[in-house]
């Protein structure tokens, strides 16, 4: 039996404070810009690719919360606000009882921003991922290019791939010439959404920082004819040491250098 989805109330006041928090293109590239990445060669990238990926997700996430924090005080200065002088009649009148009447209101607002913003975060964190990694093949000179919507819902090769190396055209036209890469920051479940038999032939890869991977799920992606990319440390464990379509993160951009040819300087 399904689950009836519960629409959540808009607040007026709970919207205005979300909308401070900068869009997720936005806060990643305040992370490029505090890591100086733009500042290092392509050699730099290429040779620790799998550190980067790692430092820049990790620095968008703690300038994400840096910003959710500020939307909770955003959140606070709104309400005391507009609710000033009700605030200051409850204390005269009630004092430290007055107190908990104030906290208790103030709670709900707190508590229906929380759950406004647990549903974006996934979607947020998933997002920012996906363009970290385009970020930084770009940034190492391998050409990458994201399908439009358009693009995705025309072509049924291009569904639920997040980029395609060298480009969208070759993807359509040479698939054999291309790579297909879906970057996905967890597991589960998810990475079947990218094995369809029209997919079959085309060389897929799939980038993922997310350490949960069993031997089963490792012999599944096996079977399904797709290359796994994982932290450094994950390729080390002792079950996926001898899987060759398990990999470690940072031989990415060497192992798409040497399969697309002329794989020319990103743009």
């Amino acid at each position: 039996m399904r689950t009836k989805r519960v629409k959540l109330e808009k607040i007026p006041e709970v919207e205005e404070a979300i909308k401070t928090i900068p869009s997720s293109a936005k806060i990643l590239n305040e992370a490029i810009e505090f890591l100086k990445l733009k500042d290092k060669g392509h050699e730099e990238i290429v040779n620790n690719f799998g550190k980067y990926v790692i430092e820049l997700e990790s620095t968008a996430h703690k300038i994400y919360e840096k910003y959710e924090k500020q939307a909770f005080e955003k959140l606070a200065e709104i309400w005391v606000t507009s609710r000033r002088d009700w605030i200051l009649d409850v204390l005269k009148k009630e004092q430290v009882e007055g107190i908990k009447r104030i906290l208790l209101e103030f709670i709900d607002l707190a508590i229906n921003m929380e759950f406004r913003l647990s549903n974006k975060r996934k979607a947020r964190g998933g997002k920012t991922f996906e363009s970290i990694i385009e970020r930084l093949l770009k940034l190492a000179k391998v050409r990458c290019e994201k399908p439009k919507k358009s693009e995705r819902k025309e072509y049924e090769v291009l569904k639920n791939i997040d980029m395609v190396s060298p480009d969208v055209k070759t993807a359509l036209e040479m698939r054999d010439k291309a790579i297909f890469i879906s970057a996905k920051r967890t597991l589960r479940e998810r990475w079947k959404q990218v094995t369809y038999e029209h997919l079959k032939g085309a060389r897929l890869y799939l980038v993922t920082i997310n350490g949960d991977i069993s031997e089963g799920t490792a012999n599944a992606m096996g079977d399904a004819g797709i290359i796994v990319y994982v932290p450094d440390e994950v390729k080390e464990r002792e079950y996926l040491k001898d899987k060759p379509w398990i990999r470690k993160i940072s031989e990415l951009v060497k192992d798409i250098k040497n399969s697309v040819p002329e794989s020319h300087e990103a743009v």
